[in-house]
C-alpha cells in the first residue's frame, strides 16, 4: 500500500513538473510580401504627383516666370506688404490668416467668407493642411501669397469629405493677418502692499 501511495506521488509531482515544463510554443504568422504592392504604391503616387505637376505647370503657364517652387512642392508667388522688420512666423506661433480654395481653372470651391479668418498654432496638425502651414512661414505679417498646392501638400487621398475630392491639386490666395509670436511671453507681477 506504501508502495503504491509512493508511485502515486511520484506520479503526480512527475506530472507537475512536466506541466510546467511543457511550454505552448506560438505559431509562427503566415508572413505575405507586401514589397511588391509597397512597390506598385510608390509607383502609382509618383505617377499621381507627375500628373499634378503639369496641371498646375499648365495652370500657371502665364505666370511660370514670377512663381517660386516651395522645397515641399507648392508653387506660389509672394506679394510683400510688410515692412522689412515685420515677424515671420515659426514654429509654436498663432497666426491668424484667411485663405479661399480654388479649382486649378479658378472656379471657387471654399470662398474667403466661408473659410476666414483662422487663428492657429503652427504646430496643430488639424485644421491646416501641411502646404498651408509652409507657405505661412514663408511670409510676413500683412504678406500675400497666391499658392498653387498638389494633393499631397494639401488634401490627399481623403479629400476634405465635403467639396474637395481624392487627390485634388488647387490655388488658395492666401493673406497672413497676423503673427503672435510664441517668445512673447507675458509676465506678471504681483504689487507690493
Amino acid at each position: 500500500m506504501k508502495k503504491n501511495w509512493y508511485i502515486l506521488l511520484f506520479s503526480l509531482i512527475s506530472l507537475t513538473l512536466s506541466s510546467c515544463f511543457n511550454e505552448t510554443i506560438p505559431r509562427k504568422a503566415k508572413t505575405k510580401s507586401s514589397s511588391s504592392y509597397l512597390k506598385s504604391s510608390i509607383e502609382r503616387n509618383k505617377e499621381l504627383a507627375e500628373q499634378e505637376e503639369m496641371l498646375i505647370e499648365k495652370a500657371i503657364k502665364n505666370n511660370a516666370d514670377s512663381m517660386l517652387r516651395s522645397q515641399n512642392g507648392f508653387y506660389y508667388r509672394l506679394f510683400k506688404k510688410s515692412e522689412n522688420n515685420a515677424p515671420t512666423p515659426k514654429f509654436g506661433d498663432k497666426v491668424t490668416f484667411e485663405y479661399n480654395v480654388l479649382a486649378l481653372n479658378g472656379d471657387t470651391i471654399y470662398s474667403t467668407q466661408e473659410l476666414s479668418p483662422i487663428t492657429k498654432s503652427l504646430e496643430q496638425e488639424y485644421g491646416v493642411f501641411t502646404g498651408m502651414r509652409e507657405a505661412l512661414k514663408l511670409m510676413q505679417k500683412g504678406d500675400s501669397m497666391v499658392a498653387y498646392f498638389p494633393s499631397y501638400t494639401a488634401y490627399g487621398y481623403y479629400g476634405d469629405e465635403n467639396k474637395i475630392g481624392t487627390n485634388i491639386p488647387f490655388k488658395s490666395h492666401i493673406k497672413l493677418i497676423d503673427v503672435n509670436d510664441s517668445n512673447n511671453k507675458i509676465e506678471f507681477q504681483i504689487p507690493n502692499n
